[in-house]
């Protein structure tokens, strides 16, 4: 029996059931082999021209591939031979078989992908080289990935997306419509060919309203709100008092502390929960320290503002800084306390010349870690906790490992993103 790379940890408290264990074959990648975690599998496959790799349920399916002399991964029932062209996803490449290119696109916001009858056309569209009409390319890039595992609900997810496009609700006689696309020309549901404001409405514009813009106070114009603005929510108290919500975070910077650095943030709140982030973390400034920060900023943001809240992070910096620095740093010009001898709430923390440490230096990061301490506040005020719980990195903890995963996701992301637009420039 083969050995796998990475071997397998269970614990005797899990209360939650796992679901079944996955063998990843790496079969074209840094080392090939069997794997058990997806994130070593990226570890072998990432930077690795045109590698092949496949997941299986069963060990001796897994082993079977891994000994089998073909490289190529099996071909479709379909005489017809598909080569899948991953441009942005998780793992952007080129995917012989469709359930392999469709976990690098579900649940990855912002996800193009398209079908191609030659790998040079595939390899040309995952590198931003697209012809004007694609021979032999099937409509399938769109930004909400298919959930149905098989090219024909694909197809029909594409269609849908037209028929919103054009002003059709979804399911409504679009087929008029429809008729105007031959299938040849690619539908991408984005608005980046167009200025903020100008381009077609989005499919969950409300009253005519596009929610991806907004109206910059400071420069009068017209521009597309951040990840983290999109996920911003209305601070409405909203009854629920059960248990506090749990959530996890974690921050991955890839080189950190040096040039070319990259990171990514990672917030969990469970499983296959739509809430969960996994994003590249924005600025010029890519410390792990700014990335744990930014997913507890995230984590509070969508949080109902009065819910008990309890944050898991293994990052002491980031704790403490939303715990116990804050106050000593947003009073040291001035104690701010009312005539009570308490702590004037709001004001404090947006006082900017009072955030310096003991050496008289402007604080870090506090551009993040304000926002962070009004949230607490404004859910202490609508009768809601916020509490922080250290746990240790990189353990048996699965709430920690999942926000690990989502962190490097966002980090993968996040160079993917700096790779295209150095093809562009």
């Amino acid at each position: 029996m083969a050995d796998a790379k990475s071997p397998s940890t269970t614990s005797g408290n899990t209360k939650r059931k796992r679901a079944a264990p996955s063998y990843y074959v790496v079969k074209a990648g840094h080392v090939p082999g069997i794997y058990y975690s997806w994130k070593d599998v990226q570890e072998q496959i990432n930077g690795y021209e045109k590698p092949v790799y496949k997941k299986y349920t069963s060990l001796s399916e897994a082993e079977a591939f891994s000994k089998s002399d073909t490289v190529s991964l099996p071909k479709s029932k379909s005489s017809q031979r598909w080569f899948y062209g991953v441009q942005v996803g998780r793992v952007p490449g080129v995917y012989t078989d469709w359930p392999t290119a469709q976990m690098q696109i579900n649940g990855w916001k912002g996800a193009k992908h398209r079908k191609f009858a030659s790998e040079e056309d595939a390899w040309d569209f995952v590198n931003g080289i697209e012809a004007a009409t694609p021979g032999g390319a099937s409509v399938v890039a769109s930004t909400v990935a298919s959930t149905k595992g098989d090219v024909d609900s694909e197809l029909s997810l594409s269609l849908s997306l037209t028929e919103a496009r054009n002003g059709c609700k979804v399911g409504d006689n679009g087929a008029k419509k429809q008729k105007k696309n031959n299938g040849t020309a690619a539908i991408t549901m984005t608005n980046g060919d167009f200025e903020p404001g100008t381009g077609p409405l989005p499919p969950d514009a409300e009253d005519g309203f596009d929610r991806t813009i907004f109206l910059n106070p400071e420069t009068g114009l017209v521009e597309r709100k951040s990840e983290a603005q999109l996920s911003s929510r209305k601070l409405q108290p909203t009854g629920d008092k059960r248990a506090p919500l749990e959530i996890y975070t974690d921050g991955s910077s890839r080189g950190n502390g040096k040039l070319g650095a990259y990171a990514g943030i990672g917030v969990y709140f469970g499983p296959q929960d739509p809430r969960n982030i996994a994003d590249p973390l924005e600025g010029e400034t890519q410390t792990n320290q700014r990335a744990e920060l930014t997913a507890i900023q995230r984590a509070v943001d969508i949080a109902p503002i009065d819910r008990d809240v309890r944050i898991y992070s293994d990052s002491n910096y980031a704790i403490k800084c939303c715990t116990e620095w804050w106050p000593k740093w947003s009073s040291k010009a001035d104690q701010c306390k009312t005539s009570a001898g308490k702590l004037v709430e709001n004001q404090d923390i947006m006082k900017t010349n009072q955030w310096k440490t003991s050496a008289g230096k402007p604080v870090e990061n506090q551009d993040i870690i304000k926002p962070i301490i009004q949230r607490i506040q404004e859910r202490k005020d609508a009768n809601g906790k916020t509490t922080f719980v250290k746990v240790k990195g990189h353990s048996d903890n699965e709430g920690n490992n999942e926000a690990d995963i989502l962190a490097n996701l966002g980090a993968d992301k996040n160079l993917a993103q700096q790779r295209a637009q150095g093809m562009q420039l």
